[in-house]
């Protein structure tokens, strides 16, 4: 595995030197400065196979800007792009496979093995936290897809947002004044409503009599499901929802997951009742 980067040599052993390991993990690295002519020229790819001495036809490419997918390209090489930037896939149009974050990648579909970390349709991850009050949504959970979500305010979650890729992600819910339940949740634009901001909407497993509005929702999420998707009708999205939901509801009995239900962070104290 090569490091083949638009920087400097020197700028790109700075940046990783502030990740344990990460040096230690390419064979090889190369820089900018180390070859003719940078990124779309292939010349970076072609110098990293060089040295790894490797046949460029032979080598796979994971870029994330539009330039070095060109040069990958260029080089004679697949190229599985992971676009930088948000609802701009339409530019990677050249690469052989655009997928939305490093979750989603697949080994396997290039030869080489799988990762082996996926648990019945899941990727665990080390559990991560959102809470807050419940907010009025854009009204489409339980008027138009039968699936009535707790909305939260991403207000103050800037960070969380721009750190987990978009997707359908699983875990645990806590509301003050109820308890604690199995919940899926999405992240993301919903590209069939096409939201012009980044939400979070969790479902929790649960039939609740009433809603719970300002009441106080808190989630641990302890793993990814799959990317966010556009579907061609409504009908396909729902079957989708409800797949997601089968698969959260399978993974949180395993003892990886059916733990967290009893992290402190779920025992929420209320003002009114608790």
């Amino acid at each position: 595995m090569a490091l083949a980067s638009n920087s400097h040599r020197a700028t790109i052993e700075s940046k990783i030197s502030y990740q344990h390991g990460w040096k230690e993990s390419f064979s090889v690295i190369v820089g900018s400065d180390e070859v003719r002519t940078g990124k779309p020229s292939p010349d970076i790819f072609l110098e990293a196979a060089k040295r790894l001495n490797m046949e460029p036809s032979s080598s796979l490419v994971i870029e994330d800007s539009v330039i070095g997918v060109m040069a990958g390209k260029a080089a004679g090489m697949e190229v599985v792009a992971v676009p930088s930037l948000p609802k701009q896939t339409h530019r990677y149009t050249s690469a052989d496979e655009v997928i939305n974050s490093l979750l989603d990648l697949q080994p396997e579909k290039w030869g080489l093995p799988p990762f082996q970390d996926w648990i019945e349709g899941t990727l665990p991850s080390e559990p991560w936290y959102v809470g807050g009050p419940v907010v009025k949504g854009l009204g489409r959970g339980s008027k138009v897809l039968g699936i009535p979500t707790a909305n939260l305010s991403t207000e103050g979650y800037s960070d969380v947002l721009s750190e987990h890729p978009s997707g359908v992600y699983f875990g645990w819910a806590g509301l003050s004044t109820r308890g604690v339940y199995k919940m899926v949740m999405s992240i993301g634009w919903n590209p069939y409503f096409d939201n012009a901001e980044k939400t979070i909407e969790p479902w929790l497993l649960h039939e609740f009599d009433e809603d719970f509005y300002d009441e106080e929702l808190h989630l641990v999420i302890v793993g990814y499901i799959r990317p966010e998707a556009n579907f061609p009708s409504l009908e396909t999205l729902i079957t989708k929802i409800h797949e997601d939901r089968k698969v959260a509801e399978r993974a949180l009995d395993l003892p990886l997951y059916s733990k967290y239900r009893d992290d402190p962070y779920l025992k929420i104290t209320s003002s009114k009742g608790q």
